[in-house]
């Protein structure tokens, strides 16, 4: 794979698991809480850390015929990384987004079993269902469309970000 096409591929699968991040605690706060909840410190529909674990998810690609190796992994990548946002968010931003506190196997409420659980399963989302599919778009759609959708979501992305810093 090309230089640009590893972009375009990484590029898609940020935005597109971050935006099904967004949706999917969307709609878990609706069903758990009863009422819908905008995690997230940006304004956009997109939470940044599950294109980030998605990313990192997508280096296990040359592992598809191991899925519970895939598995495993996943549920420590991810779970390590919302352990680590969690802490960032709350002793530097003083913000906590999500709290896992009384949960099962919970560590300072940042990440608990269940929810590494379940981003073990996304992890092998990504590589089964997921990563086939943006493969399929890339297939389909010319790789200057998909510079300009990427490059014009990605300054949207950076305006959300500077919007957020500057009305902190």
């Amino acid at each position: 794979m090309k230089n640009d096409e590893v972009i375009i591929k990484v590029g898609l699968l940020f935005y597109i698991s971050s935006i099904i991040g967004f949706i999917y605690e969307y709609l878990l706060n609706l069903v758990l809480n009863g009422r819908s909840v905008s995690h997230g410190i940006l304004y956009g529909p997109w939470l940044p850390i599950y294109g980030t674990g998605s990313v990192l998810i997508s280096f296990l690609e040359k592992y598809k015929s191991k899925s519970l190796k895939i598995f495993i992994i996943s549920f420590l990548l991810t779970g390590t990384l919302e352990l680590i946002c969690g802490y960032i968010l709350l002793n530097f931003l003083h913000k906590r987004l999500w709290d896992y506190t009384g949960w099962f196997l919970n560590i300072n409420g940042f990440v608990c079993l269940l929810s590494a659980t379940c981003f073990g399963i996304g992890g092998l989302l990504i590589i089964y269902l997921l990563l086939p599919f943006i493969k399929k778009i890339m297939d389909k759609v010319g790789k200057k469309h998909l510079k300009i959708f990427l490059g014009a979501t990605t300054m949207l992305f950076i305006i959300d970000i500077i919007c957020t810093i500057i009305n902190q």
